[in-house]
């Protein structure tokens, strides 16, 4: 049984060598070094732990081969090396998957973050817009008030302007009137002083005046 354990798990160093120096390596490999590797590829933190797990599975193995409850044969080796062979390539595997796990997983959470910086900065960006618009409606309102005086101004400057030109345009007729009566009234003066003076000359003439004279 240890024989098994030591052909699975000298399949470790196997897979990272070629098969033309796979005998060389071994030849290298002290009997330190292969018993630390098999010590590694058993499950546990401590050597206490590794060497129980190693000892109660070769006792179980020893017990139920030597109370024939379970017969080792080619199945039970290939099914042995076939666990051995995914527990070396899951150990093999797991640290490479594990940090390109986590580096996907840090690249995405610096992704949110970046994200969220720049939903944050957009955010804070819009509440100064709108904090710089707060006083809008006083404006407006100010606004509206100025320009419901400006219309009521205008609308009394035109009325100033109306009432002008109505009175100016009273004074001219009036100076028109002032001018008629005026004229009329030289008119009937030279009427009447021509009739006094016609009137007189018409009494000098008269016999009795001349004959008086």
């Amino acid at each position: 049984m240890l024989r098994i354990w030591c052909l699975l798990f000298g399949w470790r160093s196997a897979l990272s060598t070629t098969p033309a120096n796979r005998e060389a390596v071994q030849q290298r490999e002290s009997p330190e070094k292969k018993a630390q590797s098999l010590l590694d590829a058993l499950p546990g933190n401590s050597l206490l732990t590794k060497t129980g797990y190693l000892t109660v599975g070769t006792s179980l193995a020893t017990y139920l081969v030597s109370k024939e409850i379970y017969v080792l044969n080619e199945e039970s080796v290939a099914l042995i090396a076939t666990v051995g062979l995914l527990a070396v390539l899951y150990r093999t595997a797991r640290e490479p998957y594990t940090e390109f796990a986590e580096g996907y997983i840090n690249n995405m959470i610096n992704i949110f973050k970046e994200a969220r910086k720049e939903h944050k900065a957009a955010v804070q960006s819009r509440i100064d817009q709108v904090a710089e618009l707060k006083d809008v409606v006083d404006v407006t309102k100010n606004m509206f008030q100025m320009s419901k005086e400006l219309a009521q101004m205008e609308s009394q400057i035109f009325e100033l302007k109306q009432r002008v030109a109505y009175a100016a345009e009273a004074k001219s007729v009036l100076d028109s009137w002032v001018r008629h009566e005026a004229n009329i009234r030289e008119r009937e003066q030279k009427e009447l002083a021509t009739s006094v003076i016609e009137k007189s000359r018409q009494e000098l003439m008269k016999p009795e005046v001349v004959s008086i004279s």
